[in-house]
């Protein structure tokens, strides 16, 4: 990795502060009386309980276990081009689908600005921005 990957690395490590440490899954988060993750910050990020619910009753009960909160939405012009983006995993795609009412099978699914407005709009506490950037 050279000097400029590097660098670029950082500015993405940066950028994604926001991001959790660690996620934690939706069945815990439903428990827990004032559901957070920390953030790599340190910082605490909490959930909206209306929002969890919601996403629960988007979900077979048995992927309660699973899915991973919060829900990243992956940003990168280099990979996708400019205004659209990838939600990954099995759960997460079947969450996203079901919520923009947009058929989705796999572990992975782009969006798209107008997608992403209705997603943020709908789940702000539950799905965050994640940037990346290919490093060639």
């Amino acid at each position: 990795m050279d000097r400029i990957d590097r660098l670029l690395s950082r500015q993405l490590q940066s950028m994604n502060r926001h991001l959790a440490k660690e996620k934690k899954v939706l069945e815990q988060l439903l428990e827990e009386e004032k559901p957070e993750v920390i953030l790599r910050d340190g910082m605490p990020h909490f959930f909206n309980k209306k929002e969890l619910e919601l996403i629960a009753g988007l979900l077979p009960e048995e992927k309660h276990r699973i899915l991973r909160l919060p829900i990243y939405i992956e940003l990168s012009s280099s990979k996708f081009g400019r205004g659209t983006a990838r939600v990954c995993g099995i759960p997460e795609v079947m969450v996203i689908s079901k919520l923009l009412d947009k058929k989705a099978e796999g572990d992975e699914m782009f969006i798209y600005r107008p997608e992403i407005r209705i997603i943020r709009k709908k789940l702000p506490t539950t799905t965050q921005y994640m940037l990346t950037a290919t490093l060639d």
